[in-house]
């Protein structure tokens, strides 16, 4: 035997013809299983025709039900097919040409199924034809797949040609292989102009290296991407791109063989980051502006007030004698008030400025929350007489201790006090309580003053608001005392709660944490 040649051993010599052919039967049968295929012959002179056992099975009938011919076939097309059927045969049986024909057929269930047949003409020893035989193939999944296939194609292609992004494919080498026509919108290149360009051809040299590090590291892990840099447009001005890019791997060996990119625009988007970007700054160089003027003006303006207030205190006591007038005392207590008025004011303002730069330390220590009620009581008691208001205090329980900035938690209350006084008419009364309930502690100054619109009170509690009545405009104030007890409060983990009625009275309540946490430095 020579190399290349298969030699099949003989049938039996013991064999019979007959069995012979009824193995072939037997393994033509097999094959047409397989294939999924069957086959019908007839013979010019024969009445019926002759069908395969594939093409039995692949009518879904038995062989025993239906005796084949080519009018039980024509009855179960679609109507719209036997024409064609018809002709094709006709054609073949009479002028010997080969035939082709696609057809919709009834399962006996009711499906319709595709069916495409593929036939041509047997001839005898003198050349006349002496049959027609046709093979059948069941096609209906491979064109519903097909019409899937299309389908999506076509909608892909759709998506790819009406996105506002860019859409890519890359080859093994980064090379595009597609690009979508939105490139023609954003970088002014035609889709074919691209496709001759490098991968990283019209990208900023100042950006190719970062993207390749993107890339690199996409490889190395993940297999995507999203990197942001600039290409040139056809006009010479730079593009911002944002690019989302995800690696294709080979099925076969599992390595990377390409990407899938989607590409968008965000020049504007980069604009309006760079402008807040520098209006950021701007700002923050303004804060610290006015950070250094407040520092710096700081000693200047307390030094002369301090001494105008020490001043005229001696005056208003005649510590060195009567000066003659009472008028001239009276002067001098007014000094006196204004300066101390002024300086608490200042205070207030370079306070309100630490707050906000982040800069207020709060200096824990326990004490009593009795002696710091009472301290500030006192000091705004003789304003509250001369008014004619009452001033009660309460401390639940008696003996309570607090743990927290003392200095913070008297300013606290000192601003809640003087507030409340302040709109409170005569025969009026004003509370302060300090309580403990649970692991809280609660500062709460309440009044029978003029009280707070109800549109107002939100606005309330924000450096220099003041409710809009004629009460806050006759009474005055910088607006700085609720800002800085909802700042000082805050800066203790804790929080601020304002209540209030026109006519009736005002409620604020300063809820702290009984142990706190770590002091924050700044307050949102």
């Amino acid at each position: 035997m020579s190399d290349g040649e298969i030699k099949f051993d003989p049938a039996p010599a013991n064999q019979s013809a007959e069995t012979r052919l009824k193995q072939l039967e037997a393994h033509f049968a097999l094959a047409e299983r397989t294939a999924r295929i069957g086959y019908w012959r007839h013979e010019i002179t024969a009445k019926y025709p002759t069908w395969s056992p594939g093409f039995f099975t692949l009518l879904e009938i038995d062989p025993k039900d239906v005796r084949p011919s080519p009018k039980w076939l024509l009855d179960r097309m679609h109507p719209d097919d036997r024409p064609a059927v018809t002709a094709a045969v006709t054609a073949a049986m009479t002028q010997g040409t080969p035939f082709y024909y696609r057809t919709r057929g009834f399962k006996p269930n009711g499906d319709i199924h595709l069916y495409d047949t593929y036939g041509d003409v047997e001839r005898g020893p003198d050349g006349s034809i002496v049959a027609v035989l046709g093979v059948v193939q069941d096609v209906t999944a491979k064109v519903a797949a097909e019409n899937a296939l299309r389908d999506s194609e076509a909608a892909y292609r759709f998506m790819a040609e009406e996105a506002s992004d860019i859409i890519a494919r890359h080859g093994p080498d980064g090379r595009l292989t597609f690009i979508s026509p939105a490139v023609r919108r954003i970088l002014g290149f035609e889709p074919s102009e691209m496709l001759k360009r490098g991968p990283y051809d019209g990208a900023h040299p100042d950006d190719i290296d970062a993207v390749k590090d993107a890339l690199q590291q996409a490889r190395r892990t993940t297999g995507t991407a999203n990197y942001t840099y600039r290409v040139y447009h056809r006009d010479g001005h730079t593009v911002w791109l944002e690019t989302h890019l995800r690696f294709v791997r080979n099925p076969q060996t599992g390595t990377f063989d390409g990407a899938i990119s989607v590409t968008r625009d965000i020049t504007e988007r980069k604009q309006v980051e760079d402008e807040l970007t520098r209006a950021r700054e701007r700002a923050e160089a303004a804060s610290h502006t006015k950070s250094r003027f407040l520092a710096n003006m700081s000693h200047e303006l307390r030094t002369p007030l301090n001494a105008i207030i020490g001043f005229s205190d001696i005056l208003a006591r005649e510590m060195f004698g009567p000066m003659g007038s009472e008028r001239y005392q009276e002067y001098s207590r007014l000094i006196n008030e204004s300066g101390t008025m002024l300086l608490d004011l200042i205070n207030d303002l370079l306070d309100m400025s630490k707050i906000e730069a982040g800069k207020f330390e709060l200096h824990y220590e326990t004490f009593s929350a009795g002696e710091a009620l009472s301290s500030c009581v006192r000091l705004i008691e003789k304003r509250a007489e001369e008014k004619g208001v009452t001033m009660r205090s309460t401390v639940e329980p008696e003996n309570l201790f607090v743990h927290a900035d003392q200095r913070a938690v008297k300013q606290i209350l000192l601003n809640l006090l003087s507030n409340a006084v302040k709109f409170t008419n005569s025969g009026g009364a004003v509370d302060a309580i300090i309580r403990q309930s649970g692991t809280t502690v609660s500062i709460v100054v309440r009044d029978t003053g003029v009280g707070i619109p109800a549109d107002v009170l939100p606005r309330l509690a924000q450096p220099f608001e003041q409710a809009s009545s004629d009460a806050s405009r006759m009474h005055g104030g910088s607006g700085l005392g609720l800002a800085l007890v909802k700042s000082l409060t805050r800066l203790h983990g804790g929080d601020l709660r304002i209540t209030s009625e026109e006519g009736r009275g005002t409620e604020v309540t300063a809820t702290l944490p009984s142990e706190p946490k770590v002091a924050a430095t700044r307050v949102a």
